[in-house]
């Protein structure tokens, strides 16, 4: 009997999935709907803080856990399955602009250091637990301390929050710059780098670096500052009462979601009008993401969302000249 050779198509189909899972585990919908067995999803992307190497690796959990109930809820909303797929920064303005992505769910500082935004409009802007568009940073020192100006904080060493965070490292940058101080006027680091800035993870690290005294002031989100007790915690724990605020920084959005330009005008208005109406039609979607709603962008909360992400931090060979004798 002649022996009939099996369909290319399938076969090249089945050796080619197997490239195209993601860290979410599962196949790549852009290809099943090339080959037909799929309908065009609507592909939300998620962006990673760092290019990939072998010092950051990709999250191992799915982030996209948190975002389950509100992805299906706008896909109701605007009739096409919604899917989540992960970038690098330097990936998101071609996917953005290929439509690689439809949406992107993107940092103040990720949205300042795409080159040309122009063809990507903000859609929304993620509303906290307290409805708040955009929330500030407040500078602390310990309550007992003799510093009555950021002025005074020349020479002196600060705690700002992740390196990444746009609120408590970059806008804090941006509040020193406007009292007359550089990063370099700072006491930075020896470590991880000569000259770096002084990082902590958490809130609660920063507040209790000013505490005991380790740091002259913090930079702490006003989120985790109303989280802290007023007074009588345990020994442990910050409080406000042994701290007190010089300053504020400018309010940031925890997000903005970009729309991509090759996402056809008509599915865009469904989405803005599912995001700006959520609080009230997908209330129990919000949740997992401590998210209040959804506000409408203004011109004025992007351009300090551009002008926050200008600011850096000084180079380990800036840091080094500037501490060098003279």
């Amino acid at each position: 009997m002649k022996r009939i050779a099996p369909p290319l198509l399938p076969l090249a189909c089945a050796a080619l999935l197997p490239a195209t899972v993601g860290c979410l585990g599962r196949p790549s919908y852009r290809l099943l709907h090339v080959i037909g067995l799929a309908e065009k999803p609507l592909v939300v992307s998620l962006v990673l803080e760092r290019s990939p190497d072998e010092s950051n690796p990709p999250p191992l959990l799915n982030p996209f856990e948190p975002y389950g109930e509100l992805f299906k809820a706008l896909g109701q909303a605007a009739g096409s399955k919604v899917i989540g797929d992960l970038c690098f920064p330097f990936q998101l303005e071609p996917n953005l602009g290929l439509g690689i992505c439809h949406l992107a769910i993107v940092s103040p500082l990720q949205y300042a250091q795409i080159t040309h935004r122009e063809p990507f409009e903000v859609l929304a802007v993620a509303a906290d637990e307290k409805d708040r568009a955009a929330r500030s940073a407040l500078l602390v020192v310990a309550a007992s301390s003799p510093i009555q100006t950021v002025e005074e904080l020349r020479g002196r060493k600060v705690a700002f929050g992740p390196l990444a965070d746009a609120r408590t490292h970059h806008a804090g940058l941006m509040l020193l710059a406007e009292h007359g101080l550089s990063a370099t006027d700072l006491s930075l680091e020896l470590l991880p780098l000569p000259g770096s800035l002084k990082h902590f993870p958490h809130m609660r690290g920063v507040a209790q670096s000013v505490i005991n005294g380790s740091s002259d002031a913090g930079l702490i989100d006003v989120a985790a500052w109303e989280r802290f007790p007023e007074s009588d915690a345990r020994p442990d724990e910050p409080v406000r009462d042994k701290l007190r605020v010089l300053a504020a920084t400018v309010p940031l959005p925890d997000a903005l979601i970009l729309r991509s330009p090759t996402l056809d005008d008509a599915t865009a208005g469904k989405v803005r009008q599912f995001l700006l109406s959520a609080a009230s039609t997908a209330p129990d979607a919000l949740r997992p993401l401590h998210l209040g709603g959804y506000h409408a962008p203004t011109p004025e909360l992007l351009d300090t969302c551009v002008r926050v992400g200008q600011m850096q931090p000084p180079t380990t060979q800036g840091a080094a000249d500037a501490a060098a004798p003279q």
